[in-house]
């Protein structure tokens, strides 16, 4: 049985009526705090995200916590199966669109929550365009460039305090396939910042089952004058590239009103 012409455009106007009181609905529970707001955004394939994992010799690690002053402590993870759980500072390159647009850059730590579990801890944060993150609330726009030219993938971030670090990594067309580690991709459920508040987010295969690839550090090139640099072995652990788009949904500041003074 197929559906008139007529019938077929009142079901879309049926539909389009009921989702917006939905919507509607939502607006106020969220309004008067009897919900919390989901929004969507997407790490787009092109240019790939970039993932540079660089490990914190542990005799750093206590300095590290005192001069942060980490709302949680630090902890090892594994990046990739296989590999020693190692302490790690990450940095993010990539495209968004949806909740923010542009390119993004984001400096990150492990750290245990209090369900003892490893999560993201972002320590600084920058874009090319305007955003909000739970720290500064509005942020405003930095430089950040992350391109793919011909072989290569070309990175420049620039940090708060005004230096900045220059990524460069060759690519040969054929970087081995890997497998990210399960703890990894599950950091990812809840995303803290310094202040506390935590980010929730969800995913689906598109992350756990992710295609990525590794690039050969002997072919990363990297200059580094970030505050975040002297603090971390100068080569990195694993660069990890992501071949294609993951959507994501997120709720933002999650734990705000639980939270105290």
């Amino acid at each position: 049985m197929t559906l008139s012409r007529f019938q077929r455009l009142l079901r879309v106007v049926v539909k389009r009526f009921i989702y917006s009181q939905l919507y509607l609905r939502e607006f106020l529970l969220i309004l008067f705090g009897r919900a919390r707001p989901l929004v969507r955004f997407k790490v787009e394939a092109d240019p790939p995200s970039l993932y540079l994992n660089f490990e914190i010799p542990a005799e750093r690690i206590p300095e590290l916590e005192r001069e942060l002053a980490l709302p949680h402590p630090l902890v090892p993870i594994r990046c990739l199966e296989g590999e020693e759980p190692f302490h790690c500072l990450t940095l993010n390159v990539y495209r968004v669109s949806g909740l923010a647009n542009g390119i993004r850059a984001e400096w990150s730590l492990y750290v245990r929550d209090p369900d003892g579990t490893p999560r993201y801890m972002v320590v600084e944060a920058a874009a090319d365009s305007g955003s909000m993150d739970p720290v500064h609330v509005v942020t405003r726009a930095g430089r950040v460039t992350h391109q793919r030219v011909e072989d290569r993938i070309d990175s420049e971030v620039v940090s708060e305090d005004g230096t900045r670090i220059r990524a460069r990594c060759h690519l040969t067309g054929s970087e081995p396939r890997v497998r990210t580690a399960p703890e990894w991709i599950e950091a990812n459920d809840y995303i803290y910042w310094r202040n506390g508040i935590c980010d929730r987010t969800f995913y689906d295969s598109g992350l756990a089952n992710a295609r990525t690839r590794r690039i050969d550090v002997a072919g990363v090139s990297i200059e580094d004058g970030t505050r975040w640099g002297r603090l971390v072995d100068p080569v990195p652990r694993n660069v990890i590239l992501f071949e294609e788009a993951i959507e994501f949904a997120m709720s933002p500041w999650w734990n705000l009103d639980e939270l105290r003074p």
